[in-house]
């Protein structure tokens, strides 16, 4: 995997849909989930668990771009909860605040069990 690339893998636990994200999440590659999100959701799959176990960085534009789905999440009734934050990926959470923002879990199950 180059450096500006992430992958992205779905499973479903019952009605949510667990996104699998791994690699640095910044301004070239937050595009990529962006329109992964967008297209769960469109698809009626609002109850959704980002499971951020394989990120090793995310820049403000990754943050962005999760916010901008948990919005359009919600306005579809459901929700947008993140797992399995490494200390690194939590710290940015947390200098921007946006840990009071999202449900952040320690794993995708006990995310998805939150539903």
């Amino acid at each position: 995997m180059a450096d500006s690339e992430i992958t992205l893998s779905r499973a479903d636990i019952g009605e949510v849909s667990v996104l699998k994200v791994a690699g640095k999440l910044d301004a070239k590659t937050a595009p990529k989930l962006g329109e992964e999100l967008k297209a769960l959701i469109a698809s009626g799959r609002s109850r959704i668990v980002a499971d951020l176990a394989g990120v090793t960085y995310i820049a403000s534009a990754g943050v962005g771009t999760l916010k901008a789905s948990l919005i359009d999440a919600k306005k579809n009734g459901g929700d947008l909860k993140l797992a399995a934050l490494r200390a690194e990926v939590k710290d940015v959470f947390d200098v921007l605040g946006f840990t009071k923002l999202f449900a952040i879990l320690p794993s995708a199950e006990a995310a998805a069990k939150g539903f």
